[in-house]
């Protein structure tokens, strides 16, 4: 029950936030991302324009990759 309100409440959002403006905020997030400088104020204007956590991880992931921990035996 709690997923299935979880899930209508993040489409809710989405459909009513400024999508220009998250897609914006994630791009200026990833070019910080390839600086020395502190990447926490561009993660904070993206939740500011609702960007949810799945959406920043995932820009961050297509940049970066995903960590895999080597199989040591």
């Amino acid at each position: 029950e709690v997923e299935t309100e979880q899930v209508r409440e993040l489409a809710q959002r989405r459909t009513t936030r400024d999508q220009a403006a998250v897609d914006a905020s994630l791009v200026t997030m990833v070019e910080v991302s390839r600086t020395d400088a502190n990447m926490i104020p561009a993660m904070m204007d993206a939740v500011r324009v609702e960007a949810s956590l799945g959406e920043i991880c995932d820009a961050l992931r297509a940049e970066w990759g995903e960590y895999r921990e080597p199989a040591r035996f």
